[in-house]
């Protein structure tokens, strides 16, 4: 339950974080007004009343920010309209001070008797006094509203200065990076290397099985620094080597075909595409069934590059990363290749999981 009090003591906190908040303003129209008070009652003789001082000081410091933040912020927002703008409201900030100081002096002295410095009359003599204010102060006010825009152009000068300078800093850690990551993969082959010449002999088997691994990473490796498109051939490449490791595991009893035309290798295409399907029949596809192994073929007819893959889909399910891995070839031939390439998979009612990728004018 929130009491009174606690209203009032928020109240307080607010009202007391806005007066830190504009300590400058508050302080410098504090020194203005006393500053000003002495002088001008010195100069003429004579010192208004306080309640005088309250009224005239409220509007002139209204009058300040008033101009500031709403007639030259309005009037120069769009700089083709500020010529006509500013006479405007010019104009029609003369009519309301005008006014306001009009009418608060007639209240005064009908209701409370009070006889200012000068003579309270409709007449030009009385309005130059408040037309030398008015200059006065939106003077000042223009100054202000300038001084404003040049701090926080400034600020926002001085904000991408620093944002671009962190930007350098940032390419600079990711340049870092990238030579950090280009050594260590060489660390790694070189290691692979090693251990493949020291098995040669001793377990074939397991050398070959690191020279697949070892090509297939650096393949891997170098892909992500090619470009865009890499030649199909070098994919078929490490297709062989991905299908010759899982055989190797399986001691050569999974059933798979890999058909292409010579002629195809020299097509372009984007890396890793070939790959992620063949990984997807190791992954989700029954390869131990004579009379249905699986099949890759890629082919082209009339500059259509048509790849695609056929197995017998597993009895249960492997439901980890088949849709990721298929959606992820969708987006990136569609990113590429926008309509010059298509993409379906689906499992027949023979329970055979199939995939048909087609590029057009390859």
């Amino acid at each position: 339950m929130i009491s009174y009090t606690d209203e009032r003591i928020t109240v307080k906190n607010k009202i007391w974080t806005w007066m830190i908040d504009k300590k400058v303003h508050i302080i410098s129209w504090i020194v203005f007004i006393f500053y000003e008070s002495i002088i001008a009652g010195i100069f003429i003789g004579k010192f208004g009343t306080f309640q005088n001082y309250v009224i005239h000081y409220s509007l002139n410091i209204a009058l300040f920010y008033i101009h500031a933040e709403v007639v030259l912020t309005s009037s120069l927002k769009k700089p083709k309209q500020a010529y006509w703008k500013l006479p405007i409201f010019f104009i029609l900030e003369i009519i309301v001070y005008f006014s306001i100081l009009y009418g608060v002096e007639w209240l005064s002295v009908k209701y409370s008797g009070y006889v200012g410095i000068r003579k309270f009359e409709f007449s030009v003599a009385y309005f130059i006094g408040p037309l030398y204010r008015w200059t006065f102060f939106t003077g000042f006010a223009t100054g202000y509203y300038f001084l404003i825009n040049f701090l926080k152009e400034r600020k926002k000068t001085e904000n991408l200065e620093q944002q671009r300078l962190n930007n350098i800093i940032q390419i600079a850690k990711s340049e870092n990076a990238f030579l950090k990551a280009q050594i260590q993969p060489h660390f790694l082959f070189n290691t692979l290397d090693f251990i493949y010449h020291n098995a040669r002999e001793s377990s074939p088997i397991a050398a070959e099985t690191i020279l697949s691994l070892s090509e297939m990473m650096r393949y891997a490796v170098d892909s992500n620094q090619d470009g865009e498109f890499i030649s199909l051939g070098n994919e078929i490449e490490q297709v062989e080597n991905l299908i010759n490791l899982h055989q190797l595991r399986q001691n050569h009893s999974l059933q798979i075909r890999f058909d292409y035309d010579d002629e195809v290798k020299d097509l372009k295409i984007i890396p890793l595409v070939l790959i992620t399907l063949v990984e997807n029949i190791f992954k989700h596809g029954n390869l131990n069934n004579l009379n249905h192994p699986a099949e890759i073929s890629i082919n082209q007819n009339d500059h259509t590059l048509i790849i695609e893959t056929s197995n017998l889909a597993n009895l249960v399910p492997n439901k980890t990363g088949l849709n990721s891995g298929m959606e992820n070839i969708r987006k990136r031939l569609a990113y590429t290749y926008n309509n010059l390439a298509t993409f379906e998979y689906y499992i027949d009612d023979n329970q055979y999981f199939r995939a048909k990728l087609t590029i057009y004018n390859s």
